[in-house]
């Protein structure tokens, strides 16, 4: 039977039977090979193999290509005569049999390590535990696939980034960990030989120089040791420019002075969970009362079932369902718990959704699990929501999680994490390896990353869940992640939207996410719109099958007996039945109705501790309904109690400790004693949720035990009382957050703030904040909250008297609405005119020239993509007039850009080179990239470089054109910006090429914008690249198919109102149309484009229109009309300077002439436009022009 063995620590090597593996017919077999053995555990669909290896290729190519680099793979390594085969083959999947007579040195070096890491710490285990550790290094020749690239596949690319990385850390850490134990040993030689291991593979890990520096002062080589010392210094000095840390100072300075002691003798290595506590850990907890947790062990069952599945690789979404109150959250702590118990190496993180601010919270409880995977723990420890256990495990995250961020995921920095309680955290872990290199890098991250700045450039919300999603799949590989998402019938937009984006790339990780909703709430909206979370639910549940944990189902007279049996007792069947009656076994009814009857005495405790019925049971006198329940349980609190509570209830189910304080005037102290003391631990009303400190002062938050708790006490407030603590509370708010130094800014609690001064009655301030809310919704591409934010702070400005200052507000908010608007629904919506109309009024009204530009330029680009083009032209000459009036060189080029495009559309070529130059001349794209996207959401400078590419190209300059082509084409790929990238993909990628009529470029460009656009759900792009792939595939002989896709993109088109070369795409359909054989339908078409000619003066593809209309006139044999209309083509031709439409007009007419005997004639008109060209004669119509002259000699 073959033996195959695989190298990939260090150079790729394959040997099959001990021999060296030669006839890879490239490294993309090679790399084929290596991905499947290394991601062996499942199968690989073959259009995602196909994608990744060769992803700018169309789908049917790179299939192809996959299966003929199989076909080498498998006769390479001898897979048909191997029994078990090496690879498992279906139609649809490839993946590496597990089973199969295979040596792989990456799996056998993750099989060490995993041994280590789940081995015990007992000191009979030290001496294996010691030797896995020395084999694992054995095993490690050098980086992953060392001198291996495959440089135009970023996928891969990233891929072996990322498995390198985890590799390299697992095996520092191992070396770190041997080192210690050989010091601890007296093996000073041999820890000095792991300790250069480690400096050659990280060269700045400053805790690998200073073991080193250690191992030889221990051994007698105290020179030796202060070199190495003087070493490390100018290391850091010449390669990072920063000085050595103090422990490394400390520890020359020891070894200096002759006072350095060996580490003691430990009865295991160190390992990751032996870190120095968190002073915060070394005190006790809040007790918290663990929840009533009875009649759930089935529903806890398919949980597991769901975690075991993760567990084994086979990552997915699962949601918990039932009504308020039904049980869920505690169903899903006592799994955390559970789990927990079971598998020592899980991550449990959670985040919840807030029923008080809503949508207006972008992304807060995906916030809230980045939080705690970086060590934010310190508050829900002190409230007891954690275990020691747990905070620890999150704890001891810490470094890999911050190592992560910096390497895969730097923008959640600012936008889903604080950097300055991140960096403070990171600061504070003292026992980690390699702690100074990680440390160093995320300083520099920081130091070159600028903070975000409210209503600055928004990210793409593309890129943060792509760099989400790489942290955790990257965490994932070291430990299993269990995250949990409370409350998600309150989630935002934006957190559905990432939770949906998670549960797609969740194969082939340990991630298992539950959440838990409502199906009530999923089913009522006041606005009569499906809830967002529901289209996600179903399509996971396609995904994944069965997902759903329906609390609803459960048996709920089995749920009263259990939460009774819970406690000793002696109460029968006539109680518990009249029990049932009351609450119908719903689980919070159920548990507050049985607190109220123990708290007044209805149920007391005999002399055994049992509780039995009291001597007065008078149910008529209890509450039938929870609300009642609440209202008794509150009633009895002392006055002062109830007073807390009002404030409080007012903040929302989650509030804060020091606001309550303050409004109520009392003593911060005696305000905690109260909520801790009394409300929490006695009353159970609240509970303590976790302390924040904000610019030193601490802020002690608490959440009601139930929402209805809080709904009840906010309900019962009179408008008097509301309109009262809404304001005092808000003007607390402000005050504590105003001058903060710890990263959180006033947008970062706006959505609160506007949703207390609009309770309070103060409009104008309220929709302030509604602005800063939008702002900070648009940075993080959240654009449906940024909408909602921004509209209702425009309601309320309209409810004010009419003023300079509401007219100046009112003009912010509809230019920020605008921007948000144009996210999802591109520039030709009914409603981005209207939003930018009113801004114009607005801007004439208070005089404001330099806004007035960019309203007007947006206002132009609204009638451009909807082929207004005579109204887009002067609106955007105004908005240049008033540019060079304000003398603002920025806005001066960008709207010298704006009629460089319209002009193109409107034929006039020269005219629009002369506007697109002065952009262009202007453009620097390392000065001005950022502030052009921040002014109109994409980088004018390249799309002018686009337009300026067709403008060279139709006035004749082909290889100028082609230059300037690729010039644009390369800094827009370089720039990264999606909507920039669409926009020159359509122009310098797609209709420059169908001008040339270079099918194959046009088909490739064609199907990377279609890409590009599905990925950021750009549906305008979407539906101009279909008709652009259409026109490919027709002109590359599949035209049937070529003439669906260009129908389907002109009905896409029509459908947004988008009508921007629309005549362009029907000369498409009608020259598919004629190929076809339906010469017919080819010239109605014709008639249809150039109606729409006339009516829109969209005249750029006008002479080819009419070349293209006697072309099918000859087809038909109509010799005189196909003539008058060639003759047409050149008079639109000349009168555009169009040399190029030109040529292509005077060769059909040519022809025709040759064809009637009319070669002189013929030759003289051919040559006289061949002649005027100066370059580009190696292009397919220059070729064409000088083989017909030669025919024609």
């Amino acid at each position: 039977m073959p033996h195959l063995s695989l190298s990939l620590l260090g150079p790729f090597q394959v040997t099959l039977d001990e021999q060296p593996v030669t006839g890879f017919k490239s490294n993309k077999v090679r790399a084929l090979l290596v991905y499947l053995a290394v991601e062996a555990d499942k199968p690989h669909p073959r259009e995602a193999l196909a994608g990744l290896l060769w992803p700018d290729w169309p789908d049917r190519d790179a299939l192809s290509n996959l299966r003929y680099a199989l076909s080498n793979l498998r006769r390479v390594i001898g897979d048909r005569q191997a029994e078990p085969p090496f690879l498992l083959i279906t139609r649809d999947s490839l993946q590496f049999n597990p089973d199969s007579d295979c040596c792989l040195d990456v799996t056998e070096f993750d099989g060490l390590i995993s041994d280590f890491q789940n081995t015990d710490s007992h000191l009979e285990s030290q001496q294996s535990k010691t030797q896995n550790l020395k084999s694992a290094i054995a095993l490690y020749r050098g980086s992953f696939l060392e001198g291996f690239s495959l440089g135009d596949n970023p996928a891969f690319e990233e891929w072996t980034l990322l498995t390198r990385e985890r590799l390299a850390r697992q095996m520092s850490s191992a070396l770190h960990r041997l080192t210690v134990v050989c010091e601890q040993r007296g093996e000073y030689e041999q820890a000095q030989s792991y300790a250069r291991r480690q400096i050659e593979l990280e060269p700045w890990d400053e805790t690998a120089h200073q073991h080193l520096m250690r191992a030889l002062s221990l051994g007698g080589q105290r020179s030796a040791a202060l070199a190495q010392y003087e070493t490390c210094r100018r290391l850091l000095a010449d390669e990072l420019d920063v000085e050595p840390t103090p422990e490394t100072t400390r520890l020359y300075e020891q070894i200096r002075d002759g006072t350095l002691k060996a580490l003691a003798p430990s009865p295991a290595p160190p390992s990751d969970l032996n870190t120095d506590l968190p002073p915060f850990l070394e005190e006790e907890p809040l007790h918290v009362e663990p929840p009533v947790f009875v009649a759930r062990e089935r529903e806890l069952a398919q949980l597991d079932e769901f975690l075991n599945l993760a567990l084994a690789g086979q990552g997915r979404v699962a949601f918990v369902t039932g009504e308020a109150g039904s049980g869920k959250t505690t169903l899903l702590q006592e799994l955390t718990h559970r789990a927990q118990e079971v598998h020592p190496d899980l991550i449990v993180a959670g985040g919840n959704c807030n029923a008080y601010t809503g949508i207006g919270d972008p992304y807060l409880p995906f916030r809230e699990i980045l939080e705690l995977l970086t060590g934010d723990v310190e508050a829900k420890w002190s409230a007891g929501a954690i275990t020691k256990d747990h905070a620890l495990r999150l704890w001891q995250t810490l470094p890999v999680a911050v190592q992560t961020l910096a390497e895969v995921g730097p923008d959640l920095i600012d936008t889903f994490l604080l950097r300055a309680t991140l960096l403070e955290r990171a600061m504070t872990y003292t026992q980690w390896p390699g702690r100074a290199n990680w440390l160093t890098r995320l300083t520099a991250l920081l130091e070159r990353k600028p903070p975000a700045s409210p209503g600055g450039l928004g990210l793409q919300q593309s890129d943060l869940f792509e760099q989400y999603t790489w942290v955790l799949q990257t965490l994932a590989r070291q430990k299993p992640l269990l995250m949990v998402l409370d409350d998600l019938q309150w989630a935002d937009l934006g957190s559905i939207s990432l939770l949906f984006h998670l549960g797609r790339h969740l194969a082939g990780s340990r991630i298992l996410i539950l959440g838990s909703y409502r199906p009530e709430e999923l089913a009522i909206r006041k606005d009569g719109k499906r809830h967002p979370l529901e289209p996600v639910v179903n399509e996971l549940q396609r995904d994944f099958g069965d997902i759903t944990v329906n609390l609803g189902r459960a048996e709920r007279r089995d749920f009263v007996d259990a939460l009774l049996d819970h406690e000793p007792n002696r109460l029968g069947s006539t109680f518990r039945e009249m029990l049932y009656r009351q609450t119908r076994g719903h689980p919070l009814f159920t548990i507050e109705l049985l607190r109220g009857l123990q708290e007044q005495g209805n149920l007391v405790q005999d002399s055994e501790g049992r509780w039995v019925e009291g001597p007065v049971l008078d149910w008529d006198t209890l509450p039938a309904r929870v609300e009642a329940v609440i209202a008794e349980r509150i009633g009895r609190l002392p006055r002062p109690l109830q007073a807390a509570l009002r404030v409080a209830c007012v903040e929302g189910e989650l509030f804060t400790a020091e606001v309550v304080a303050q409004v109520r005037a009392t003593g911060e102290q005696e305000m905690l004693g109260r909520l801790s003391g009394e409300l929490d631990r006695q009353h159970r009303l609240i509970r303590a949720q976790s302390i924040v400190r904000i610019d030193g002062q601490l802020l002690s938050r608490y959440r009601f035990r139930h929402i209805l708790f809080q709904k009840y006490l906010y309900s019962n407030l009179d408008e008097v009382e509301r309109v009262y603590l809404h304001q005092q509370v808000g003007t607390t708010l402000e005050r504590l957050y105003r001058d903060d130094k710890t990263g959180t800014t006033m947008s970062d609690i706006a959505p609160q703030l506007a949703l207390h001064f609009e309770k309070a009655g103060l409009t104008e301030k309220a929709a302030r904040y509604l602005h800063q809310a939008g702002e900070r919704a648009v940075r993080l591409s959240a654009y449906q909250e940024a909408i909602a934010h921004l509209t209702r702070g425009l309601d309320l400005l309209m409810t004010l008297p009419d003023s300079p200052d509401r007219a100046q507000q009112e003009l912010s908010l509809q230019l920020a609405l605008g921007m948000a608007w144009v996210g999802p629904k591109g520039y030709g919506s009914e409603v981005v005119e209207k939003t930018f109309t009113r801004a114009r009024e607005l801007c004439q009204q208070i005089g404001e020239t330099s806004q007035l530009c960019r309203v007007l330029g947006e206002l132009s680009l609204f009638h451009y993509v909807r082929a207004e083009h005579q109204t887009a032209i002067k609106l955007a000459l105004e908005a240049l007039n008033l540019a060079q009036r304000a003398r603002d060189p920025l806005l001066v080029a960008l709207d010298h850009a704006y009629p460089g495009f319209i002009l193109f559309c409107l034929g006039e070529y020269r005219t629009a080179r002369t506007h697109l130059g002065q952009m262009i001349s202007f453009y620097n794209p390392q000065q001005h990239h950022r502030p052009l996207v921040g002014l109109r959401g994409s980088d004018v400078g390249v799309g002018a470089l686009a337009y300026d590419a067709c403008c060279l190209w139709c006035l004749g300059y082909p290889e100028q054109a082609l230059k300037r082509n690729q010039e644009a084409l390369a800094l827009a790929r370089e720039l990264d910006h999606p909507f920039t990238l669409a926009d020159v993909l359509c122009f310098a990628g797609c209709l420059f090429n169908r001008m040339r009529r270079d099918a194959r470029a046009l088909k490739d460009n064609a199907e990377a914008l279609v890409r590009l656009a599905n990925e950021q759900n750009l549906l305008s792009w979407s539906a101009i690249g279909t008709c652009h792939r259409g026109d490919a595939v027709a002109m590359l002989g599949q035209i049937q198919e070529g003439i669906a896709q260009i129908r389907e993109g002109v009905a896409a088109s029509q459908s947004m109102a988008l009508r921007l070369c629309l005549s362009g795409a029907l000369g498409a359909l009608a020259e598919a149309q004629a190929k076809a054989g339906h010469l017919e339908e080819g010239l109605a078409t014709l008639a249809e484009a150039l109606a729409f000619v006339e009516e829109t003066d969209e005249r750029y593809f006008e002479a080819e229109l009419y070349r293209l209309k006697g072309e099918l006139m000859l087809a038909q044999g109509d010799e005189t009309q196909a003539e008058a209309s060639l003759h047409h083509a050149l008079e639109v031709a000349r009168r555009q300077s169009a040399k190029s439409w030109e040529l292509r007009a005077t060769v059909s007419l040519c022809r025709l002439w040759q064809k009637q005997g009319r070669a002189a004639e013929a030759r003289q008109m051919l040559a006289e436009i061949y002649n005027w060209f100066s370059e580009g004669f190696d292009t397919p119509d220059l070729i064409e022009a000088r083989t017909l002259l030669d025919e024609l000699s």
